[in-house]
Formats: structure tokens, sequence, C-alpha cells
């Protein structure tokens, strides 16, 4: 089924009615919620036949610590929806991802989503302690910026100097520049 310019205006606004129902927000493509300490958000891509989906969490504080880091720290009063949607934002665990087959039902689909969104990041909850998971299990893109501000954000600031010193020797800077300095580049000074 492919969906055409009305198609995906109705759909986007299926995604927001069964996203606000359930305490979610949506900006872009993107659906997020605040869960005690963890920010859940789930970015999503239709193409012509199918919807795209990627579910991940990290700790509400990971945002600020890496603002605070990249010189930035304004943006921690910027909208939630910066966090989820923003150039500059701190990595995520990636807790599920998948495609389904795009149908009529709009309604059903949304629905199906934001459920999954809730189950897949309960059960995440319920099994691991987000700190925990990224610095014992974690894998992906910008992990040792993940590490580094789960450590900083456990206080356990020796671990996340390493990390940062490790970083700065084999040259795995990160993609996060500002101001012409690299996120590890602004960690090692600011210790």
């Amino acid at each position: 089924m492919k969906l055409d310019k009305e198609q995906q205006k109705h759909f986007a606004e299926a995604i927001r009615n069964a996203s606000k129902k359930k305490g979610f927000k949506v900006k872009g493509c993107s659906i997020y919620v605040l869960e005690g300490n963890a920010f859940i958000h789930c970015d999503y891509f239709v193409d012509s036949q199918k919807m795209f989906y990627r579910i991940y969490i990290k700790n509400y504080e990971y945002d600020d610590i890496f603002w605070k880091v990249l010189q930035m720290p304004s943006n921690s009063k910027q909208a939630d929806s910066l966090r989820a949607v923003g150039a500059f934002k701190a990595p995520s665990i990636l807790i599920e991802k998948g495609e389904v087959e795009l149908t009529e039902n709009y309604e059903e689909l949304a629905e199906s989503l934001v459920e999954l969104i809730m189950e897949c990041s309960h059960d995440f909850m319920k099994n691991y302690d987000i700190d925990e998971y990224v610095v014992n299990n974690a894998e992906g893109m910008n992990i040792d910026i993940l590490k580094y501000l789960a450590y900083i954000h456990m206080n356990r600031v020796n671990e996340s100097q390493v990390i940062a010193e490790e970083a700065i020797k084999s040259g795995k800077v990160g993609s996060f520049k500002n101001e012409g300095k690299s996120f590890f580049e602004w960690a090692i000074m600011a210790e």
C-alpha cells in the first residue's frame, strides 16, 4: 500500500492521537515521553509500503551532562523534544527496531506502535538499570560518549576520565563538535 500526501497526513494525525492518549508527545516523526528518570523515544519512518521504527531509552539527565560538556547548558531549558530530535542530543540505547506493513487502518497501526513502545520500555526498565546497562551491555554508535555520560551520572568520575582519555588517545573523539572541539576534548578540559 502506497501512501499519498493526504494519507500521510491522516497517518501522522493517527500517530499524534494515539500518542496523546497514552501521555506521549510527538515532534515530527518522533514520539517521546518521560517516565520517572527514563526518557523514552521512538523514531519512525514511512516509505511506500512499510513503517520502520526504532525505540530508544536513556536517562533524562544524560542530555544535561552532554550539553554541559559541550558548552551548551542553555539547551537544558529548552523543550523536551530537543532530547528526542535535536542535532545535539545525548546518545540513547536502542531497545527495539522493526518494520510493519502499512494498512488502511491508520488508527490501529498507530495504537499498536504506541503500545509496542510502552511494552518494550517497561520490559527494559523492569529488567535493567539504565546506567548499569550502558556500562555493561550497550553497543552501537557513540558508545564511548554514552558510557562517559553513565559514569558521570553514577558519580564515577574516575571511570569517565578513563573513557575520555582513551577516546582521545585512540582518535575516537566522537561525532559531536562545538566551537571546533570534540565532545571528549571538552570533557578532558572540564576535568
